[in-house]
């Protein structure tokens, strides 16, 4: 079978639909109409299905999300969707972390060109990647956006209590002693793979990483793409965490520091007047540490490591936008406030 165009809507819907009829063996009828893809994803393809099921003539209608692996635009060198769908499956199962249900994998790439899976679709809104100036944030007042933001943090720090005992299979022993030492070692091969020039100062803060790395590293789970727009959100709740792609060991503090790179990155990083409402660092910091019960750990090598991985993704996904002649579509690397960041942080 011909690969799936896998940004295709039509192509998708007509290749899924016979799939979906194998395993959906009690159907009589299945209507699907063209799925739609969200206005903004993550590294894997993304689509929203909304079949009508007919089984022994009495009609339901589905709303579910489906994952395809990144085939074309990879973000990332592993991104696979099997890993995703284990963690949401035994997050699930457990009850303390909400997460959409994730309910069928498929591995065959026979059917749309690439592993994928189907989960529910979580009711609520998602805010947008630069929350502090526009979306869901925007549009409540302060103190629904402060419940809001309360209830994110509380729901990752709920991922960091999880028991690792399911989540063993997450482990890269051969990269290192703890998850954050395999981490690191990822993000280094990372570094490597990406195909973008490595810039002076990325060099200079991994010598600096490793100059200056935390003597206490408990491995526990991580989240991975830990901020506010990765978390569906409904009567100012959070309702489901979403998007695991880059989910690992490498512990709690890996997520708090990227969530409060990530804050820093879509205010004064690019010189946005913060929301009242949503806490900074300190607070975050603080707040975070109430959920988890516990202080949090080297959180300045954390910020550093976080803003030093956010400078690679990003790179990565310019190398890849000008390799598809699209140049226009990310800024130029002098609008990019990130080197200067990561240089001020380690003082150089």
């Amino acid at each position: 079978m011909a690969l799936v165009n896998l940004r295709d809507p039509e192509t998708v819907r007509q290749a899924i639909l016979p799939w979906l009829h194998e395993h959906i063996a009690g159907a009589d009828e299945i209507v699907l109409p063209t799925p739609r893809q969200p206005d903004a994803g993550g590294s894997s393809d993304t689509f929203f299905l909304i079949p009508m099921i007919r089984e022994r003539g009495v009609e339901r209608r589905e709303d579910w999300v489906l994952r395809i692996e990144a085939t074309d635009f990879q973000i990332y060198k592993d991104p696979s969707v099997e890993r995703q769908f284990r963690v949401m499956e035994i997050l699930a199962q457990s009850g303390e972390v909400p997460v959409p249900k994730a309910f069928w994998y498929e591995p065959d790439r026979q059917v749309l060109g690439a592993p994928f899976f189907l989960m529910e679709r979580a009711e609520g809104k998602i805010p947008d990647s630069f929350y502090h100036s526009q979306g869901l944030f925007t549009e409540v007042p302060p103190t629904a956006r402060a419940t809001m933001w309360l209830s994110g943090i509380e729901a990752m720090a709920k991922i960091h209590r999880a028991d690792l005992k399911p989540f063993q299979f997450l482990a890269r022993p051969a990269l290192g002693p703890t998850g954050l030492d395999q981490e690191i070692a990822v993000w280094d091969e990372y570094m490597r793979w990406s195909g973008a020039p490595i810039l002076p100062i990325q060099e200079r803060v991994r010598q600096w990483l490793s100059d200056h790395a935390p003597l206490e590293r408990p491995t526990g789970l991580a989240w991975g793409d830990a901020r506010p727009v990765n978390m569906v959100f409904r009567n100012n709740a959070c309702r489901a965490v979403i998007d695991w792609e880059t989910v690992s060991l490498g512990g709690a503090e890996t997520d708090l520091g990227w969530w409060v790179f990530f804050d820093w990155f879509v205010s004064d990083g690019i010189g946005v007047p913060r929301l009242e409402g949503l806490g900074g660092r300190d607070e975050t910091i603080k707040v975070w540490e109430h959920f988890a019960g516990r202080k949090a750990q080297a959180m300045e090598w954390h910020e550093v490591f976080a803003t030093w991985r956010y400078s690679l993704i990003s790179d990565r996904a310019r190398y890849l936008v000008r390799k598809m002649n699209k140049a226009d579509v990310i800024p130029d690397e002098s609008e990019n406030p990130v080197p200067k960041r990561l240089a001020a942080l380690i003082g150089s």
